[in-house]
C-alpha cells in the first residue's frame, strides 16, 4: 500500500496563544508523562508550549562557561515569552539523565540529582529575576515503584 503524501489532522486549529512553556529534556521516554503532568496535574492546557533540549534547562546554568549555548537558549526563551505573552515556566529535569550523566561519569545518582536541582533553583532564580509577572515551577521526575514503574513528579 503507498503512503500518501499528505496528512490532514482531525484536530481544529486552536489560534489563542498558550500561558505556559514547559522546559524539559529531549528524552523520548519521558515525554509523554511530561505532558500528562503538564495537562492534568498542572492545568497547563492541551497547547502549551513545550521547550525540549538535552539537559532541559541546564543552558541556563551556562552563562559564565559556555554563554553561547546560554545566549541562544535564553533569546530563544524570551522572544518566545513575549510573543506568546507567557504567564508560566515549568521547568522538569528527570532521573538519569543522559546529558548530564555524561558530564558527570562519576557521580551517583544520588549526586547527580542534586546537581540537577541546583541547576534548576539557579536557572528559575534567574527566570523570575528576568521574567518577574511570570510564574516560574521546577520539578523532578523519578520513576517509582517495580512493573510497571511510575513516575512521579516532586516540587523543587
Amino acid at each position: 500500500m503507498p503512503i500518501e503524501q499528505v496528512y490532514v489532522t482531525e484536530l481544529p486549529w486552536d489560534p489563542q496563544r498558550p500561558e505556559a512553556v514547559v522546559i524539559t529534556c529531549v528524552d523520548g521516554r519521558w515525554y509523554r508523562h511530561f505532558q500528562e503532568f503538564a495537562k492534568v496535574r498542572l492545568e497547563a492546557g492541551l497547547c502549551t508550549d513545550f521547550m525540549a533540549v538535552p539537559g532541559g534547562i541546564e543552558p541556563m546554568t551556562l552563562a559564565d562557561d559556555v554563554p553561547k549555548d546560554f545566549n541562544f537558549f535564553r533569546r530563544r526563551l524570551e522572544a518566545l515569552v513575549e510573543a506568546h505573552g507567557t504567564r508560566r515556566i515549568i521547568i522538569i529535569a528527570h532521573q538519569d539523565c543522559a546529558w548530564y550523566r555524561a558530564r558527570m561519569e562519576t557521580a551517583t545518582p544520588e549526586v547527580m540529582r542534586a546537581r540537577q536541582i541546583a541547576d534548576m533553583r539557579r536557572a528559575a532564580a534567574w527566570l523570575r529575576a528576568r521574567f518577574e509577572s511570570v510564574t516560574v515551577e521546577p520539578y523532578f521526575a523519578r520513576r517509582s515503584g517495580t512493573t510497571p514503574e511510575k513516575v512521579v513528579f516532586e516540587a523543587v
